[in-house]
């Protein structure tokens, strides 16, 4: 196996991808590369597991990412080679379904496990544009509608039964998916070094109710095969502008809950929240014209996805589906508490195992209050998940939870 360091980039592309015109300056930079390096970047969450670099000539820019035995920035995580396959397999399917939110794949080498995509890096990752303040007008209703449709076009509803079952079979992805079946729902992520805040772990840990809620969820997570899924849809993994948005980093697709990728990506506009609660602003408006954009997002997030994933349903459902009735309805209806708690949960690892970006921008007070707001909204959508009738409902009790909290800080 070739194992790419950046002094082999060149070389490996020559032989290769020779389409790449080497004949004048060649940048290569290495996504994540840590502060000392020869080429210090801002880490990025994209270097966490897989080797990526960047390579442009000034006309042509691609990506490299090669995936290997073991994690980037853990060598004592063992990780299937083949998971790059997988990868390269599922943005070709998604290319097809939604190019305009997919990047392009140009070439795929299963013996080093390396593959070529279109580089992203003209737009901004959303998790540091919501970060800094920026609001992004068309980010939810654009992530609602690539959930919509990878998800609709990928499941039974539309694909031949015995087609869905081989795809199924095809992206099982058991090594992977067992990561986030463990840290999302477990909070067991022996990679992760930090602690997060040792008290409210505590809390977490000894929480029956909050337990129950994040096993009931694991096992829909774990069996509940209705189409395939992202599997890790947050903020690092979108680069957007105000215009345009792509989706990265689907090492983790298998088939899963309908409503799974539309949670995680909540998650993060949460923990936005809650962090956004206590973080610097300019004024106190600019801070309350963020929080009323984020808990907006929601709403058009969730919309946005019920709504494609309707509109799809209607032209393209197989013919026994498009006789059923009210069937799209009342599955729809019922997307709700799944979305809730697939938001939820995933907030809990942020507190207790991993310091996020969103919180890693807080020191001190700020960090704990913001921890301390998390929990309490997180716990509460958790739990109060099947009384609420509309999103509506969800997020204006979002909203009402938040000021009683404020309050109890004066």
């Amino acid at each position: 196996m070739w194992i790419l360091e950046e002094g082999q980039i060149l070389p490996y592309l020559r032989i290769h991808y020779p389409v790449f015109d080497q004949s004048g300056p060649v940048d290569i930079q290495c996504i994540g590369a840590p502060e000392g390096e020869e080429k210090p970047l801002e880490p990025d969450e994209g270097g966490l597991i897989n080797y990526i670099f960047r390579v442009s000539n000034g006309k042509q820019s691609v990506i490299v990412k090669q995936g290997r035995s073991t994690s980037r920035k853990n060598d004592k995580i063992v990780l299937p080679i083949w998971r790059n396959r997988q990868e390269y397999e599922t943005l070709r399917l998604r290319h097809a379904i939604v190019p305009q939110y997919t990047p392009e794949t140009y070439y795929v080498d299963w013996e080093n496990a390396v593959f070529l995509m279109e580089d992203v890096s003209d737009l901004a990752q959303v998790r540091k544009l919501l970060c800094s303040g920026v609001m992004l007008l068309g980010l939810a209703e654009q992530v609602g509608e690539f959930v919509a449709a990878s998800t609709f076009y990928c499941s039974e509803f539309y694909l031949e039964a015995g087609l869905f079952r081989r795809l199924s079979a095809c992206f099982r992805n058991s090594d992977m998916r067992s990561i986030m079946e463990n840290w999302v729902f477990l909070r067991d992520a022996p990679y992760l070094t930090h602690n997060g805040n040792p008290v409210l772990k505590q809390l977490i840990d000894r929480d029956d109710s909050i337990r129950v809620c994040c096993y009931e969820l694991r096992h829909k997570f774990m069996t509940q095969g209705e189409a395939l899924i992202h599997g890790d849809l947050h903020t690092s993994n979108v680069f957007a502008d105000e215009e345009r948005l792509k989706v990265i980093d689907m090492e983790y697709t298998f088939a899963g809950p309908l409503c799974y990728d539309i949670g995680y990506f909540a998650a993060s506009l949460l923990a936005q929240y809650c962090t956004a609660c206590f973080r610097p602003f300019p004024s106190e408006e600019a801070r309350r014209t963020f929080l009323s954009y984020l808990l907006s997002s929601l709403l058009e997030l969730y919309h946005s996805f019920v709504e494609h994933f309707t509109e799809f349903w209607r032209e393209d459902a197989k013919p026994i589906y498009q006789r059923s009735g009210g069937f799209c309805e009342h599955l729809t209806r019922g997307f709700l508490p799944d979305v809730l708690g697939f938001a939820a949960v995933p907030c809990f690892p942020q507190i207790t195992t991993s310091l996020t970006p969103e919180f890693a921008r807080l020191d001190g007070e700020a960090r704990i209050q913001a921890h301390e707001l998390c929990l309490v909204l997180c716990r509460y959508l958790l739990l109060e998940r099947e009384q609420w009738d509309t999103m509506e409902d969800a997020v204006q009790a979002i909203g009402a939870v938040t000021q009683i909290y404020l309050d109890c800080l004066e």
